[in-house]
């Protein structure tokens, strides 16, 4: 089953460090293209999500975030006296105006006087990156749900282009059948044209003869379009990251359909020629989106 590159991940979860959320998110990109925003203190699990992102994705802009709130350890929290004390001497104050005197846990409550050591400016232990690193894979799995469920119906879209590439390829074998009485018809026209100079020779309308012969034969277009088709549709089957191999099909395929249109007798096989090219280029389009 061929992936898309378009999907969304999230994963979180506690431990008694704190509590973390992942989250990734990916859009089309001709490889990998990863931007990464980490709390300080996280470079080693930083260097490894990157390692693991290039394991599982082959192509694809990515954006990837952790977030963490760490738990404040109990044993280091402090209680700041000099910003206490400060309170108390305005607590004070305000009571001789009349107003009601702070309470003691009020006072504790006042943003400033309880400290606690933060973990966001030191390195995470090995266990912290473990616990890390296992949501990680749980929001990688996740999206690359996502890019499955959207190649799944890419892969349905991609096989239908096809199917009509390969109806329009055998209309235009119908229609080549006719391409050399219509090339003799133009031959006879233009050998008469020629025929009215005597200085022409033989070996001049020979020369015509055979210019005109080689562009109306176009069978050997056709064979490559059908085999160029029958390519696409096992790099399909693969199962593979087929972007890249799917786009320079593209391009045979377009090389074909050109020179078919170039070598064209009739007005008929040159709008099945424009109609193949437009499907092409639908086809490419799609593409783009492909792993």
């Amino acid at each position: 089953m061929i992936r898309g590159m378009t999907g969304f991940g999230r994963a979180q979860g506690q431990a008694p460090w704190g509590a973390w959320v992942w989250e990734v998110r990916s859009v089309n990109g001709k490889a990998v293209d990863l931007r990464t925003n980490f709390p300080p203190g996280c470079d080693a699990v930083d260097f490894e999500a990157r390692k693991r992102m290039k394991e599982r994705f082959q192509r694809g802009s990515f954006q990837l975030q952790l977030k963490v709130d760490w738990t404040r350890d109990a044993a280091t929290t402090q209680v700041d006296t000099r910003e206490l004390a400060r309170l108390v001497r305005l607590s004070r104050h305000w009571a001789k105006s009349g107003v009601a005197p702070a309470r003691m846990d009020g006072l504790l409550a006042t943003p400033g006087v309880i400290k606690g050591v933060s973990r966001t400016s030191s390195a995470v232990d090995e266990q912290t990156a473990k616990d890390l690193l296992a949501g990680l894979d749980r929001a990688l799995d996740m999206l690359s749900e996502a890019r499955e469920r959207e190649g799944a119906g890419l892969g349905q879209l991609l096989s239908g282009m096809l199917a009509q590439m390969e109806q329009l390829s055998r209309q235009a074998g119908e229609q080549a059948g006719r391409q050399p009485e219509l090339v003799r018809e133009r031959f006879k026209a233009r050998l008469a044209e020629i025929s009215k100079d005597a200085s022409i020779d033989a070996d001049r309308v020979a020369q015509e003869v055979l210019v005109m012969a080689t562009r109306a034969d176009v069978r050997e277009e056709l064979d490559r379009l059908s085999a160029h088709i029958i390519s696409a549709r096992a790099i399909l089957a693969s199962g593979e990251a087929v972007g890249r191999k799917l786009d320079f099909l593209c391009q045979e395929l377009n090389r074909e359909t050109n020179t078919l249109c170039s070598k064209s007798a009739s007005l008929e096989l040159t709008n099945i020629g424009l109609a193949l090219k437009s499907l092409i280029d639908q086809f490419r389009e799609q593409v783009q989106n492909v792993e």
